[in-house]
């Protein structure tokens, strides 16, 4: 058994584990320190002695080299290491970015931690530059506090003097005297000008301005008694000044019967229906729902506007009811397969990590197995080299743990 064991720990080092990592194999498999040291020292005795005699003066000259050498050993393994470098990635989607000036544009900003694992706030400026004069006409700075990945909805208004034409939005965050930069192309278009009655124009099919046709009959009108109000018919009858009101009338705003969005719009003006705003608390609640009616939940997630918010929704879904469907209905790759991976590990099926689409991620999925359930037949569906080695030795470790077990077992039958 310890020739075993000396062997054991031997193939380790010689394939470069750190030996503080071997022993805390070995100590959680039950092996105990004394064993341990015996096996490596066992491993690792020297063949050859050599006696060198040495004079006072080179042995203390070698002395002090040491004692040097082991002080700065010292400060750098002491001296705490250095920050993690922050890196982001910064990316901008179009929502809206056609608008007339007093509107608003719509965008998605996602922000992407690459570098630090701890949380920290940046700030973010959001530009609009006119392109022909590179002049900024608006901006909007806010602060963000970025952990792993967030993607946030954004509005800015175009100012009302805006002119019609081509424009960029530029979104600057700026965190360690470094800076990411994205970039959209925006346009500012003019109004659409309806034709009417009372925009002084001759159009339409009117037989004058603002007459005949469409409009109230030309002949008709007495100017000398006009009370100014578009929405009457002013004649003169029998010597009589009458102003006859005009039903419909689109300009007196009030949506009458017959008019409607397309052909009187300034009287009857669409209802702005505003989006759901969704926080983690309103995830939750879905996910609460759907325990019992995961239909209403997938319907509610689909209301949801930001896309990896609403996959994220349909996600947690197919996590409460571990239905694997839900997560083929999720269209961002990194959710979809952050999905598989939840549902692999809560039915204790590693099948599903195979739908996983990178690599990188299915490995993980797979070494969950490893890890937690000690499911060594995935060893061979490893993609990485290293990670496959590290399972391959696990399972030779808990083989060799196995078989120290059943050896006390039998030992203290027999006792």
């Amino acid at each position: 058994m310890a020739k075993k064991l000396v062997d054991y720990v031997k193939g380790l080092m010689q394939k470069g584990y750190d030996a503080s990592a071997i022993r805390d194999y070995l100590l959680k498999y039950g092996y105990t320190s004394k064993e341990i040291d015996d096996a490596m020292s066992s491993g690792f005795k020297p063949t050859i002695r050599h006696e060198i005699h040495l004079s006072h003066t080179t042995a203390f000259v070698i002395i002090f080299v040491f004692l040097s050498l082991l002080g700065i050993a010292s400060f750098f393994y002491y001296t705490p290491s250095k920050t993690e470098t922050k890196l982001l990635d910064l990316n901008l989607e179009s929502v809206t970015t056609t608008a007339v000036p007093g509107q608003d544009i719509i965008f998605l900003k996602e922000l992407s931690n690459l570098g630090s694992s701890q949380r920290y706030d940046v700030i973010i400026k959001q530009e609009i530059i006119d392109v022909k004069t590179n002049q900024v006409i608006t901006q909007k700075i806010e602060t963000r506090a970025i952990e792993t990945f967030g993607s946030t909805q954004t509005r800015i208004q175009i100012p009302k003097d805006a002119k019609t034409g081509d424009y960029i939005l530029r979104a600057i965050v700026e965190y360690d005297n470094k800076k990411a930069v994205a970039t959209l192309p925006v346009k500012v278009v003019a109004f659409a000008k309806r034709e009417s009655c009372f925009d002084g124009i001759k159009n339409q099919n009117e037989d004058d301005v603002d007459c005949g046709g469409v409009c109230k009959p030309c002949e008709s009108q007495a100017i000398e008694c006009n009370d100014n109000n578009p929405c009457t018919n002013d004649v003169t009858e029998n010597g009589v000044c009458n102003h006859k009101a005009i039903i419909p009338c689109c300009g007196n705003n009030i949506c009458e019967k017959g008019e409607d969005t397309i052909n009187c719009p300034n009287d009857c003006k669409k209802e702005e229906v505003s989006p759901i705003k969704i926080t983690s608390g309103n995830l939750e609640d879905i996910k609460e729902t759907a325990k019992t009616n995961p239909s209403k939940a997938l319907q509610q997630c689909k209301q949801i506007e930001v896309p990896d918010l609403k996959d994220t929704c349909i996600g947690n879904i197919g996590e409460v009811q571990r239905n694997k469907n839900y997560c083929v209905q999720v269209v961002n790759s990194r959710i979809k397969d952050l999905c598989f991976s939840n549902i692999a590990k809560l039915i204790n099926d590693n099948s599903l990590c195979e739908e996983i689409s990178i690599d990188s991620r299915k490995d993980s999925c797979y070494f969950t197995f490893v890890l937690d359930n000690k499911d060594y037949s995935v060893c061979g569906k490893l993609t990485n080299e290293q990670l496959r080695q590290s399972c391959e030795s696990l399972r030779q470790l808990n083989e060799l743990n196995q078989q120290t077990q059943a050896q006390n077992q039998t030992a203290e039958n027999q006792s």
